[in-house]
């Protein structure tokens, strides 16, 4: 929220604006135009709804005719004219630009353009050497047009409004005038939150101590109004802030949230308090601590309150801000049905892209896009194929308007979205999808550095490595289990992305367990597996495969660690994976649990219990007809029988073991020779206890 005020009047205004233009040539009308304006104004100036209702009666002259035919106008006005009367043209001039900068109808870029040109026009009258305090209130208002203007290039509109309130702000000091002091600190501290240029992080900072400065003029007691703004627009601050603890920064939010709408109530100030509503929700939606479920629910709630009074009739800007805000609650929605959920965030982005349209709000147009785009690319219902090509297709036409030069952070987000859609695509080749997201997200990773963006950083790196993981070429391995190491020291502990980075590393490392045989390697994939468990359950995740790896892997630890000596811990971890996947649906993962106890127990002589999991893991394999299984199974049977004394049911076991190892395509030959020895020497024993009975 911005404080923009013309020199007749003092107002105090919340925007946000977009859109397109161009066009000349100045005729008589616009003259009579301004004039009528500064009639109307005078007798309405403290009723903004009549002055926007004679721009709504004028709208077909607000275009970029006007634009060329201002200068002309003002020109003409002036000439011949004493001091004071050019002081009221230039007033003239400066309450039309704050007019019609906060104007939400026609085309919002042309509006700002008139509004930069009008305020422009006033200087020339109003100078630093004879009017200085009015040609400080003129840079503050030109400022915050030139923060949220639309032609020309981003970056280089928010230096220039950090310049001319840097510039105002050696007229208003906080000895000669505190009020107007406080409140370009409070524009000043915008335009630091939304700059381009310089560290993001740092930019951020220098917002929060302009806030706090101004803060300590702006006090709930003497300015309650002003302070609600200032403390919503740190909030904002906060919920973006890169330093400190990201869980902390989100509750500092919803803390100064909850204290400006202690003054701004739906009765007294209706639309902000609908503003702060809105804002609210974004950080409960972002929130990391507290139950995930409940703070959407929460966020979700806020929105459908603020769109009481955000209506598309009364504010059509905001209430499409606010559909883009629910709609990305309900496609991250837990509760309810997902697909249902996904298919109502679809439905309110096509609302909201019946206001942002691409003329008149480019950015925002370009923002829903990535997001409908991002649902596509989660979407349940109709063909998969289809989605992630409409996907593709939505990420490609918000980059038109997303780019480098003009929003880095916005293309990269993009570009990393875009790479995401590439590397579950359906179509084409697999290979040459991979290769276009791996290039994507290093894109991406151009503007999402660990030190500007460490939260982006690290979830652009979790998943470039799940596309190297996907890749498979030498050495994509290893750099898949670095990237995600590097992750896991930036995502805070407890969000999706740091659970989805332990998981994806538990895969890497067991992976690179069936490549090396390192040891190493599979007790760290146990760690990261059981540390993503810890974190989720199951009706606040939907990471099912995290339950299915965790006892996958705790069944290959326990077996080596038996193998090795380790055999009560050993036996501990495959009892566990055998408790776990028993209500599993995963079989076949069950059986080898099962196989491998039995191999346990035998290690420990425990032959009888041996027996029984060796024989429980006989009937599955058989369920499943998996050959391997069976053929290791009776083996493992035929061993536990001759080591009881029961050679003839032992032999009948190692016979049938053989004769399946020996239709398998690859079998080991030292196994067979191995069953073969105990088969042999079990004849053995049954030939010399039969001569013993004949002697």
């Amino acid at each position: 929220m911005r404080n923009k005020s013309g020199l007749l009047t003092y107002t105090t205004m919340s925007k946000k604006a977009k859109g397109f233009g161009q066009s000349p040539t100045p005729t008589r009308k616009f003259k009579d135009f301004l004039l009528a304006f500064g009639d109307f104004y005078r007798k309405n100036s403290k009723d903004e709804t009549k002055l926007q209702q004679f721009l709504k009666a004028n709208i077909n002259k607000l275009d970029d005719l006007l634009s060329d035919a201002l200068p002309l106008v003002f020109t003409s006005l002036i000439a011949d004219k004493s001091i004071d009367e050019r002081e009221k043209i230039a007033s003239l001039f400066e309450n039309f630009a704050v007019t019609i900068d906060k104007f939400p109808l026609g085309d919002r870029a042309t509006n700002l353009e008139l509004s930069i040109i009008a305020h422009n026009l006033s200087l020339k009258i109003y100078t630093r050497k004879d009017s200085p305090e009015n040609w400080a209130q003129i840079l503050n208002n030109l400022a915050s047009t030139y923060s949220d203007r639309i032609r020309g290039d981003r970056a280089e509109n928010l230096e220039k409004a950090i310049e001319l309130y840097e510039q105002a702000l050696e007229v208003y000091t906080r000895e000669n005038s505190p009020e107007h002091w406080a409140q370009i600190l409070n524009n000043l501290a915008l335009a630091y939150s939304d700059r381009i240029r310089g560290d993001r992080s740092e930019n951020l900072e220098k917002a929060i101590k302009l806030y706090g400065q101004a803060l300590e003029i702006r006090t709930r007691e003497n300015f309650p109004v002003d302070w609600a703004m200032t403390l919503n627009n740190l909030a904002i601050a906060y919920s973006n802030r890169i330093r400190g603890d990201r869980a902390e920064n989100l509750e500092k939010a919803i803390e100064l949230y909850g204290q400006a709408l202690e003054i701004k109530t739906r009765k007294n100030s209706p639309e902000h308090w609908a503003t702060t509503l809105n804002n609210l929700a974004v950080a409960y939606k972002n929130r990391i601590l507290g139950d995930r479920a409940e703070n959407l629910e929460r966020a979700i709630k806020l929105y459908e309150q603020a769109l009481e009074v955000y209506t598309r009739e009364n504010f059509p800007e905001n209430w499409a801000m606010t559909l883009n805000n629910l709609a990305n609650a309900y496609s991250n929605r837990i509760l309810g049905d997902r697909a249902e959920n996904l298919e109502r965030a679809l439905e309110l982005y096509e609302q909201a892209l019946e206001i942002k349209t691409r003329k008149n709000f480019p950015i925002d147009w370009a923002g829903t896009l990535n997001n409908l785009a991002s649902v596509y690319s989660n979407r349940i219902l109709g063909d998969r194929s289809e989605n992630l090509e409409r996907a593709i297709k939505l990420y490609g036409q918000a980059l038109e308007v997303r780019t480098r030069k003009n929003f880095p952070v916005d293309w990269a987000k993009s570009q990393h979205n875009l790479a995401n859609a590439y590397r579950e695509r359906v179509l084409g080749e697999r290979k040459d999808n991979l290769e276009q997201a791996i290039d994507l997200y290093n894109q991406a990773a151009q503007i999402f550095t660990r030190a500007a963006l460490p939260v982006r950083w690290a979830k652009n790196q979790g998943d470039l490595a799940e596309a190297l993981m996907q890749r498979d070429n030498p050495g994509d391995l290893d750099t898949a289990i670095a990237l995600l190491q590097e992750a896991l020291e930036v995502s805070p502990a407890g969000c999706q992305d740091f659970i989805d980075s332990q998981y994806r590393l538990g895969i890497a490392l067991s992976q690179r367990y069936d490549r090396d045989k390192n040891p190493d390697d599979l007790q760290r994939a146990l760690e990261a597996y059981k540390t993503a468990l810890d974190l989720i359950s199951p009706e606040h995740y939907d990471r099912k495969d995290i339950w299915k790896a965790l006892p996958t892997t705790q069944t290959i630890l326990g077996s080596r660690l038996v193998r090795d000596g380790e055999w009560q811990q050993g036996l501990q971890l495959l009892l566990n994976s055998v408790n776990q996947l028993s209500t599993s649906d995963d079989r076949l993962a069950h059986a080898n649990a099962l196989y491998h106890t039995g191999r346990a127990y035998e290690v420990l002589s425990d032959r009888e219990k041996a027996r029984l999991y060796y024989r429980d893991a006989l009937r599955w394999y058989e369920y499943l007809q998996d050959l391997p299984g069976i053929a290791k199974s009776r083996a493992g049977l035929g061993t536990v029988f001759v080591s009881q004394g029961h050679l003839e049911k032992g032999m009948e076991e190692l016979d049938r073991a053989k004769a399946i190892y020996r239709q398998l395509p690859q079998t080991d030959p030292d196994k067979v020779e191995e069953i073969d020895i105990i088969y042999q020497a079990s004849r053995r024993a049954i030939e010399r206890q039969t001569s013993e009975v004949y002697l």
